[in-house]
């Protein structure tokens, strides 16, 4: 996955570089098509970050399903996830409600 988002950071940042030589050059038709590149690159980095905090949540869900009680450094332990991004994933859960009640007084 950091990969794909690196790959994703690369296509824009050369569609960036791109498009300001072409500006420099007066090519704009150039220019408008590096445009589109740094649109897909970000996009795309957009939506594999959030498949990764989709699949963070999921994880999270699991494993409180399974040990309601679980610490949030046990969790991010046990998923090998930084315990903020465990944090923040059980913050998404409780907003959207599907946190089981007694899971949310995991500190």
């Amino acid at each position: 996955m950091n990969r794909l988002l690196v790959g994703s950071s690369l296509v824009a940042a050369a569609g960036a570089v791109t498009a300001i030589a072409a500006a420099f050059q007066h090519s704009y038709g150039t220019c408008s098509i590096a445009l589109f590149v740094v649109a897909a690159g970000a996009i795309g980095a957009y939506r594999i970050s959030r498949s990764q905090d989709a699949a963070n949540d999921r994880a999270v869900l699991h494993r409180l399903r399974e040990a309601p009680q679980t610490a949030i450094d046990d969790l991010s332990n046990e998923l090998g996830l930084r315990s903020a991004a465990v944090r923040l994933s059980i913050h998404r859960l409780t907003r959207s409600g599907e946190l089981p009640s007694n899971a949310d007084s995991t500190e």
